[in-house]
Parts: C-alpha cells; structure tokens; sequence
C-alpha cells in the first residue's frame, strides 16, 4: 500500500518502535521527485528525482494489542509528516497539531455511517529472536526488522536540516566530480 501512495518516490530506512505499554510506531523516511512529471512534458527522460528531492519521514502510531502468542491487533492513532527538508513546510508539519488523527476520524465515521466499521488489522509474527523479528501482513506482505537499540522512543526530527536537499546535493556533486575532502 505505501509502495503504491508513494509511486513517484524512494523508500529508505524504515524504523519500528515497540514500547512496552503496546504503542507501535512506524517510521519510513522518504524521498519524492522534486519535479516528478517532468518527463511527461519534455522530449526527455527524467526520473523526477534530481537535481533536488523532498525528504521526510512518515511516522503512524498504533496501540498494539496481542490477540494470541504470534498475532498483534493495530488500533491505528496518527500519521504525521516529520523531518521535511522543505523550510516553511517543515514549520507547519512538524506542530503537534498537524497530524492525520485516525482513531478520531474512524470514530465519526463509525458513529454516523452505519456500514462502517473501525479497521484494526493484524500483524502476525513468523518468527522472532533476540536480534530478529519477521512478520505478516493481512496482505500476506512479509516485513523483517533488526533490533538495533533498546530505546522506546521515537526518532526526533528536530535535529534534520530544513535546507531544500542543497547540501546533500552539494555533498553527492563532491562525491562524484571534484573529491575535495576535509
């Protein structure tokens, strides 16, 4: 489903953090097409993706609930836009106040159109160690995660630059022409 939302875009890290009170949190960082269609209206090929990209992170919160010993219920709560590279933009996603509140607009669909019924799908575990852990999807879509912390919380965005992609830009052009490093 992500892969199909995000079309004109890359898929980089993804992250999952499960607290110990049963909040899931899942953190794609992104990457789209500055100028995604671009190939449409020119003689020319062009992916979209240079000379600069909008970066950011989806980031959707879940409580998760075991419903058996291999299978976790997602009550679905937010999903949010974090760490834009885009400076002004930036500004307005990352307030607290600007998140697709899910919970809350299933409960007003639920509330007042009688057919509806609140999603809460289920991941199932196909395996799981101290280092790994391999679940599905109700699509059947395998994941596998690595542990790589102990930590229960959440990437901060504060910290990612707000600067259009310019020095990363500027970074990979020093990287592949001039190789002048410090």
């Amino acid at each position: 489903m992500h892969r199909a939302a995000l079309a004109i875009s890359t898929i980089g890290v993804v992250r999952q953090v499960i607290a110990s009170d049963g909040k899931l949190t899942n953190e794609f960082e992104v990457k789209v097409g500055a100028i995604p269609f671009l190939s449409d209206l020119t003689p020319f090929r062009y992916s979209g993706g240079l000379p600069l990209t909008i970066d950011g992170s989806i980031v959707s919160t879940a409580d998760a609930t075991p419903t058996s010993a291999t299978e976790w219920e997602l009550f679905m709560d937010t999903v949010e836009i974090k760490g834009s590279n885009i400076p002004l933009l930036r500004n307005v996603l990352d307030a607290d106040k600007i998140a697709l509140k899910s919970r809350e607009l299933s409960k007003m669909l639920e509330d007042n159109v009688d057919a509806y019924e609140v999603p809460k799908p289920v991941l199932l575990t196909t395996y799981v160690d101290e280092s790994m852990r391999i679940v599905r999807d109700e699509d059947d879509n395998v994941f596998i995660y690595g542990k790589v912390s102990d930590s229960e919380v959440p990437t901060d965005y504060g910290n990612v630059d707000a600067d259009l992609g310019i020095a990363s830009l500027l970074e990979n052009l020093n990287d592949a022409v001039t190789k002048i490093y410090l």
